[in-house]
């Protein structure tokens, strides 16, 4: 499991909530707990890596672009409004290395229980 530092949250933010899940389960390379958050239509752009559409892909991918768990994931930022929201982060490797990452999201909605539509991902290293 990764050990995880984040900055304390006031708790009324449902959304920065799941952002940090999804976030856990990125670095975990949970894909149970990441399909549950995504729409059947996700689409996740890697930019400079590549784009994929669909739940089956977006699995794929996740074991594909995430080739080991982090040892350690530090969250900078969350940051939500409306439908879209953004995490900025550094994810630590067993043996050495960083990367740095900013993941944008779109949200199917503005309810409690919108699933993820779209992820930008700029990560540089790893």
């Amino acid at each position: 499991m990764v050990q995880v530092t984040a900055a304390p949250d006031c708790g009324n933010a449902p959304r920065k909530q799941l952002l940090r899940d999804f976030a856990v389960a990125l670095a975990d390379r949970d894909t149970v707990a990441l399909l549950s958050a995504v729409a059947d239509d996700i689409e996740w752009d890697i930019v400079g890596r590549r784009t994929v559409r669909g739940k089956a892909d977006f699995a794929a991918a996740v074991m594909a672009v995430v080739d080991r768990p982090a040892e350690t994931l530090r969250m900078d930022s969350i940051l939500t409004h409306g439908s879209e929201g953004a995490v900025s982060s550094r994810m630590g490797f067993p043996g050495g290395g960083e990367s740095r990452r900013c993941d944008v999201y779109t949200f199917t909605g503005h309810s409690k229980t919108a699933k993820i539509k779209r992820i930008t991902s700029y990560w540089i290293g790893g």
